[in-house]
């Protein structure tokens, strides 16, 4: 159980000579021993205050006080983007709605060549100082002065300059044309000129006494959990109806799920194991609750520059060949069968009258013509073959990430009905896996795509040219099948490149035609988002019912969203 605010150096007391004096003593400190071994969340239930436990990224004990908001930490990612620091607006990721946070207000030029955010009155920074113009410029600035701060990319992809025309606006000029802007914007977040100035490297700074503009400040830190309390200076601080926020270690899923089983988390994001529902969600349905919407698709991806995955046919019979139902039912549980356009649900308002009814449907029959039609023939066997060469690869995955290699199982006995030998192949490590697929050294694998608030993000990194890996250069996106089509360039410039929704909507849909009638890579079901939490002490969290949100509290700026939403459970 966590100690309390009381210091260590205080509840240690001093050693005395006198018998009397250090009787005294022993009564004394063991008052204050017993108030230090009492948790903080027992103090705030005592005082009618509202605390949360919350489950920080897995990774183990905290090892330092690092609040450095542009230092990809698990304090980063847990309560320090979002809880403390803001950004200029924010985007919600499932909904893909743009509102104000920092600034009021923003508007993109119609040419896109631009974006002018008006700052919004009477913000203060928790310390009490004023949040003005100057902190928007020098943190722009920063990034730009240390590259290695800018997690975004913004300043090699996005921004050519900067500039205040008064103290209460801010306008960015692009590179080109950038109409997705505001996502970057939401995922970049201001510090304070006043404390920040006098940092002489940035990069290694700890900031291990945070002062922002959010919901909460630090009030302690220690190597299993740290704590966040209510800043009263938050700019709608009447909103917040959580007093308290303790961040809990985890040495990783195993150990997460059962901290969370056991009731010790209120909120979390770790990929769950329905095993231990029994413990969790049967053993208080009303109270305890999992919630895992679709946030981007699974795909299998082909190497196109090797045959036979350059062939069209090929690729089609695959795709006809494999049973989603069965990966579905055997191997990914709360994943759902993709759309054929790798769109999510949430998207498809996006996908043209064509595809709306489009569904995945085993044909083994078809696919069976589809390679002969190719020029394959099967062989004694059973596997088709071509000059000799038989239809054989090994599909890649990381070893350990048990409900892929559960799926490539399934598509391995059903692409064996078509008469196609593929074996599931676990490397040792994620990053093995992912160095193989962002140099090209594979020729099957299973993998997910990029997550954005429209279907623009992860298909650009799914399909444009230049995010693929060519003569040494490594992939930057998702492009992994390497797919080269100035067709699908012009349709993503399309997108970008203009704020009219009409023409927007018409470059999605392009590009819906080419991954249904082009198969670059083969959609399979859709990656959820993980999220547990209870209700025994607040309510207003997302779910099916009420889908504002994701829910996870590692998505930032949407955790502060959330918290806005929740109210203490009457």
């Amino acid at each position: 159980m966590a100690p309390s605010s009381c210091s260590l150096a205080f509840c240690k007391g001093k050693r005395r000579g006198f018998t009397t004096v250090a009787f005294s003593l022993l009564i004394l400190l063991s008052i204050l021993f017993a108030a230090c071994g009492s948790s903080s969340t027992q103090q705030s239930q005592q005082k009618g205050l509202v605390s949360l436990n919350i489950l920080a990224t897995p990774g183990g004990n905290f090892t330092a006080a690092n609040f450095n908001p542009f230092i990809d930490t698990n304090i980063a990612r847990s309560g320090t983007r979002g809880m403390i620091y803001e950004p200029l607006i924010f985007q919600n990721r499932l909904t893909g709605e743009v509102t104000g946070t920092l600034a009021s207000s923003y508007q993109i030029a119609s040419d896109a060549s631009s974006i002018t955010f008006t700052l919004r009155q009477g913000i203060k920074w928790s310390d009490g100082q004023p949040f003005t113009s100057d902190d928007v410029l020098f943190t722009l600035d920063l990034l730009k002065k240390f590259p290695g701060l800018d997690l975004q990319g913004i300043w090699t992809t996005i921004i050519k300059d900067v500039a205040a025309p008064d103290a209460n606006t801010i306008k960015v000029t692009f590179k080109s044309p950038n109409s997705v802007a505001t996502w970057f914007f939401n995922q970049t977040f201001i510090v304070p000129k006043h404390l920040w100035s006098s940092i002489a490297d940035p990069t290694r700074f700890t900031n291990d006494n945070p002062v922002g503009t959010g919901p909460f400040k630090l009030s302690k830190f220690q190597p299993e959990v740290y704590s966040l309390v209510k800043n009263p200076l938050y700019w709608q601080a009447d909103k917040v109806k959580v007093d308290e926020l303790r961040y809990k270690a985890a040495n990783d899923n195993t150990s997460a799920q059962v901290m969370i089983s056991s009731g010790q988390i209120d909120w979390a994001g770790i990929g769950w194991d329905p095993k231990y529902d029994i413990q969790f969600t049967k053993k208080d349905p009303e109270h305890y609750h999992h919630w895992f919407p679709p946030t981007n698709t699974v795909m299998l991806y082909m190497n196109l520059t090797k045959a036979p995955y350059n062939d069209l046919n090929v690729r089609k019979a695959i795709s006809l060949a494999i049973n989603r139902d069965q990966i579905h039912a055997a191997a990914a549980l709360y994943a759902t069968p993709a759309h054929p356009s790798a769109l999510l649900p949430t998207t498809k308002d996006y996908i043209s009258t064509e595809y709306q009814s489009l569904q995945f449907k085993p044909d083994i029959a078809q696919a069976n013509q589809l390679l002969q039609q190719a020029g394959f023939t099967k062989g004694s066997d059973g596997i088709y073959a071509k000059n000799g060469k038989k239809i054989s690869f090994q599909m890649i995955v990381p070893n350990g990430w048990n409900d892929w290699v559960a799926s490539l199982k399934v598509i391995s006995e059903n692409l064996k009905q078509i008469g196609i030998d593929a074996q599931v192949s676990a490397l040792a490590t994620d990053a093995l896996w992912k160095q193989n697929l962002n140099a090209g050294n594979f020729d099957v694998a299973i993998g997910g795509t990029t997550a954005g608030p429209t279907p623009y993000f992860f298909l650009k990194d799914l399909l444009l040219s230049t995010n693929s890996w060519a003569k040494g250069k490594n992939a930057i996106g998702t492009n992994w099948e390497h797919w080269q089509d100035p067709t699908t360039d012009a349709f993503l410039t399309q997108y970008l490149g203009t704020t009219d929704p009409a023409q927007q909507k018409q470059a999605i849909q392009g590009l819906e035609k080419v991954m249904v009638e082009q198969i670059p890579a083969i959609p399979l079901d859709y990656n959820v988002g993980w999220f547990e939490y209870t209700t025994t002490k607040v309510t207003g969290w997302p779910d099916d019912h009420n889908a504002y949100d994701y829910g996870s509290p590692f998505n930032y700026p949407d955790n502060e969203y959330i918290i806005l939403h929740l109210t203490p459970t009457k």
